[in-house]
């Protein structure tokens, strides 16, 4: 098992343990905050796939980077906009 495999599996025990711990980035509130459970977890599991994925063809590996890359990406996008959101609506209550 290369060193890139091993980190991998780290990272998804890693994710599974976010899912379990209930401190989020995001409150666990139905929907919106398992979104970003769900993106974390899914980057996690294309990472192993890619990572074992030994002697898959180039276009499978090509995909599964880009759908990782883009499971990060949105899950960076839920977080901020959710930041966002709990910004104004405190300003609101605040006024």
């Amino acid at each position: 098992m290369t060193r890139k495999q091993i980190t991998s599996l780290l990272l998804l025990g890693a994710s599974i343990i976010y899912d379990v711990i209930p401190a989020d980035f995001i409150p666990d509130i139905p929907f919106v905050g398992w979104l970003d459970d769900l993106l974390v977890t899914s980057s996690a599991v294309l990472n192993c796939l890619q990572q074992f994925g030994v002697n898959a063809n180039g276009k499978v590996d090509r995909l599964l980077k880009w759908l990782k890359w883009i499971c990060i990406l949105l899950a960076i996008l839920v977080i901020i906009v959710v930041i966002l959101l709990a910004g104004t609506i405190v300003d609101m209550v605040n006024k």
